[in-house]
């Protein structure tokens, strides 16, 4: 062998040498995939959003795509069925199916209060006689005879639309129509063309309908209008206990983006945080985002910890709207052992 063909043929061997070191340092730093539902696309689910923004799920390795159902109950239906491992949605959509003898598991409380708000057209509250500033007792008796819209039927939105109902002395469906819009864009135009005289929906839609000029906000509870809501287990991190069992590290490098994204918005200001959030709300108008970060963050949960106290609020709620058969305990829908130390 000459030196020429000797050192031709050590080049190559560098080359392919280096050549197999950068592609198994490639693949071991390609992201994971993860599929993950949400219900609706609001100020609620933000976190999610906060998370890929602010890159902490890839800083985890992980590369989440999200599935918006429009509404509660498609999401958790699809956990269910094993076509996507997580969901973020509320916390009744976890004890309704436990009740039915399907386990999931909650690792995460993201919001542990109501933050549901309700807007009614401005033609149906002069009519009624009521203004933003009206008493919560003459808002609950207004809302007799009126058609309410939610997201979907069995969704978070139609169960507080029951529990609020049935607080009044009314009764659903006989003393007041309840008809699922959706979400989103669908939601807006429903309010707006009086194809529902009053609906609810989290931040910021009802902040967009009365900025767009057509609504008032009728009862807000993300600033605490109705007390009995103020510790609520609202946004809750689900998963499976056959995932929770296979992959513990993936769920807590899912929890863990989730905790940082809260941490990051509840020091961040709301200029900051409507800029990361602007591109997956695109529609919401500037004023009326802002008013709904200012509103809604302040109840994220810094460490995501799930009382029993939130739970037993959440299960009242279902109790008054007429759906809770048996009450779960903590350990029955949630563990905090996910949670960063």
């Amino acid at each position: 062998m000459t030196p020429c063909s000797h050192e031709t043929r050590s080049r190559v061997l560098v080359a392919l040498a280096m050549f197999m070191v950068i592609s198994t340092f490639a693949h071991a730093q390609a992201p994971r995939k993860i599929k993950m539902t949400l219900p609706v696309v609001a100020l609620t689910t933000a976190p999610v959003y906060l998370a890929e923004a602010k890159g902490y799920f890839a800083q985890e390795g992980l590369s989440v795509e999200l599935n918006v159902t429009g509404g509660g109950g498609p999401d958790i239906k699809a956990l269910i069925a094993g076509d996507v491992d997580f969901t973020y949605t509320a916390s009744d959509q976890v004890i309704l199916p436990w009740q039915e003898g399907k386990r999931l598991m909650m690792v995460m409380g993201v919001i542990p209060r109501a933050l549901i708000n309700w807007a009614m057209h401005k033609d149906v509250a002069r009519a009624k006689g009521i203004t933003e500033k009206s008493p919560l007792a003459d808002k609950l008796k207004a809302l007799r005879g009126v058609t309410i819209g939610t997201t979907q039927p069995g969704s978070l939105t139609a169960n507080l639309a029951a529990y609020t109902l049935r607080k009044a002395g009314l009764v659903p469906q006989q003393d007041a129509n309840l008809i699922p819009v959706g979400s989103g864009l669908t939601w807006l135009a429903a309010l707006e063309q009086r194809k529902v005289d009053v609906a609810l929906m989290s931040p910021p839609l009802p902040d967009t309908a009365v900025a767009r000029g057509y609504a008032i906000l009728l009862i807000d509870n993300a600033r605490g209008e109705d007390p009995a809501l103020a510790e609520f287990l609202q946004q809750v991190f689900v998963t499976r206990p056959d995932v929770i069992q296979k992959d513990p590290e993936l769920v807590r490098k899912l929890v863990r983006a989730l905790v940082r994204a809260n941490q990051w918005a509840l020091t961040a200001k709301p200029e900051e945080i409507a800029d990361a959030l602007q591109p997956s709300m695109g529609s919401t108008p500037r004023d009326a985002l802002l008013t709904g970060i200012k509103a809604t963050v302040p109840a994220y949960s810094r460490d995501g910890r799930i009382t029993e106290r939130a739970l037993k609020a959440a299960a009242d709620v279902m109790e008054v709207a007429g759906i809770l058969k048996k009450r779960p305990t903590l350990a029955d829908v949630a563990t905090n052992d996910f949670l960063p130390k």
